[in-house]
């Protein structure tokens, strides 16, 4: 019997058949239409590696016409310098290194199952993809930092493939300058340009999501693929570290995220899928084989008829399915089927850190703490990196809260939903249910609105213990960074086995709001009132938003239990 990934490759590769152009206009035909965008993204022939490797293993001719397709449809964005466009309405080509490492590792899966004139096309496409990459990114380029590690793999690829020494100089460069963005904590940085540029507060760019997704994978690669044992042993580290945003049931929490204007639960919209990272060091560490398997059973979760829907609840909540997750996302399954051993890929069940009863935190690179106690966990954040573009959460804020049996209850990410990459992200339609899951501090002043999630000057100071707590002093802005004058609200949280405590004062004058995907909120001191039903893209949660309104003495106390979900 096939196993999960096996099984859940095969499910995506259908679905985007069913969704591929048939018509004999070279303009469209090959390419995946996306229900959700309504368009054909222009990085649909990544598909190329996926669907090979399910041809391989089916011994389907229908998977391996639909790769010869796809990749076809990519000369509608191919350059004559070997570059392609991200989309027809982008003039982005940075993506270009991801195209090439799918058509190198699909030459090399099918081996023996294309015909010569195949063969050659996919060759002379990843050779002139190749100089392009070689000229034109590299460290100085103006992109973020996982465009610097995954060129290290593609031209590692395509050295191998084509005898080229000065691609693997170069490849060997760029891994080791990505390597050079490492925090003490074993964290990822440079999601901006420059890399090493830092915050206020001298937080530095990072983005859970496309570290786990895009980044730290395309390292691991590299490493094995060069047999380089002293950068896998240093990996081993970073992956261990990253572990630890992992939450019990296999998503990520990248509530605090740079970039989390693009996080889904599962990982991120565009990128290619944690597996690989793991099951290439599987044999180093069970618990690694056991995080790849929770976070594919999740991805399997959010699929309904072979597509992967872009968080828990978008089925639900009758959103389409973006194919942009689907075809990238694949491609990672279909590395891990292609190069792992199959023990690894149904593993025996051991924990990850996220199972475990007492956590005390604090990573002052991104001003977060991370807590657990008995079934439950929490994050907050106090991270002030480049508000203005990303919209995630800063000030003292909860952006995590969950329960082992009851699941995410809080699932933060941007305060207001902003398309920073429009052929990237998805719109509602249901704009009167479309609203942020962030909980914060919320006041309106002569037509403006005021958060004190998006205040960069709150102080924040955590007490671990019995009990766990987290205490800020904070404010409200708007998202440009004007202060509300005279509100400074202070908020403790505290976590035991019970749950989640919230003391509240001084915050005359405003009101706060509380979105929970689970669990029921009790006010000690306030008035509770809403739990309207609301629905939010980025992360991908239904929730209730309750509102409660400080007694007049700018007073509120709230417990959050578990109910049935």
């Amino acid at each position: 019997m096939p196993n999960i990934y096996e099984q859940l490759l095969k499910e995506f590769c259908d679905a985007l058949i069913s969704l591929q152009d048939k018509s004999q206009d070279r303009a469209f035909r090959g390419g995946i239409y996306c229900r959700a965008c309504k368009m054909i993204h222009g990085r649909c022939p990544d598909a190329v590696y996926g669907l090979t490797v399910i041809a391989k293993r089916s011994g389907e001719s229908k998977y391996l016409d639909a790769a010869k397709e796809v990749f076809c449809y990519g000369n509608n964005m191919l350059c004559t310098d070997g570059s392609l466009y991200n989309d027809a309405q982008a003039e982005w080509r940075y993506t270009t290194t991801f195209h090439a490492i799918a058509v190198l590792e699909a030459l090399r899966a099918g081996e023996g199952l294309y015909d010569a004139e195949t063969v050659t096309a996919f060759k002379e496409r990843a050779r002139g993809m190749a100089e392009w990459l070689y000229a034109n990114l590299d460290e100085n380029s103006p992109a973020n930092i996982n465009y610097a590690a995954t060129n290290g793999l593609a031209l590692a690829l395509a050295g191998k493939a084509f005898g080229e020494e000065k691609y693997l100089r170069q490849a060997a460069h760029l891994v080791e300058y990505a390597m050079r963005h490492i925090t003490q904590n074993g964290l990822l940085y440079g999601e901006t340009k420059p890399h090493g540029r830092t915050s206020a507060k001298g937080c530095f760019a990072v983005d859970i999501g496309y570290n786990v997704e895009e980044t730290v994978p395309a390292l691991v690669k590299y490493a094995k693929e060069m047999q380089d044992e002293r950068l896998v042993d240093r990996l081993e580290e970073v992956v261990r570290a990253h572990l630890a945003f992992m939450l019990p049931d296999g998503g990520w929490d990248n509530s605090f995220g740079n970039r989390n204007n693009k996080w889904t639960y599962w990982g991120s919209r565009t990128s290619d899928g944690c597996a690989p990272m793991f099951l290439l060091l599987a044999e180093r560490d069970p618990s690694f084989a056991e995080a790849a398997l929770r976070n594919t059973q999740l991805l399997r979760r959010c699929t309904v008829d072979g597509f992967l829907y872009g968080g828990p609840d978008y089925h639900r909540h009758g959103e389409y399915p973006c194919t942009h997750h689907l075809f990238e996302h694949m491609n990672s399954i279909a590395y891990a089927l292609e190069h792992t051993d199959e023990k690894y890929l149904a593993p025996a069940r051991v924990p990850i850190p996220a199972d475990g009863t007492d956590l005390f935190a604090f990573y002052p690179e991104i001003k977060t703490y991370k807590m657990a106690k008995g079934d439950w966990s929490a994050t907050i954040t106090d991270y002030d990196f480049d508000i203005s573009f990303s919209g995630h959460a800063t000030g003292g804020t909860l952006t995590a809260l969950y329960h082992k049996k009851a699941g995410p209850i809080v699932m933060a990410s941007v305060t207001d939903y902003v398309l920073v990459e429009p052929t990237n992200m998805q719109q509602a339609l249901d704009r009167r249910s479309h609203r942020s899951l962030v909980p914060r501090f919320r006041a309106e002043r002569k037509g403006k609105t005021y958060h004190s999630s998006y205040f960069t000057g709150a102080e924040v100071t955590g007490r671990g213990g019995a009990s766990h707590s987290v205490a800020a002093n904070t404010g409200l802005a708007t998202k440009e960074g004007e202060r509300l004058e005279g509100a400074s609200p202070h908020i403790v949280y505290t976590l035991s086995e019970k749950g989640m405590r919230i003391g509240i004062d001084g915050a005359a004058g405003t009101e706060f709001v509380l979105p929970l995907i689970c669990g029921e909120p009790k006010t000690f001191a306030g008035t509770l009132q809403g739990g309207e039903e609301i629905f939010f893209l980025t992360g991908g949660f239904i929730a209730r938003e309750f509102i409660i309104l400080p007694d007049k003495n700018g007073r509120a106390e709230i417990e959050i239990a578990v109910s049935e979900c």
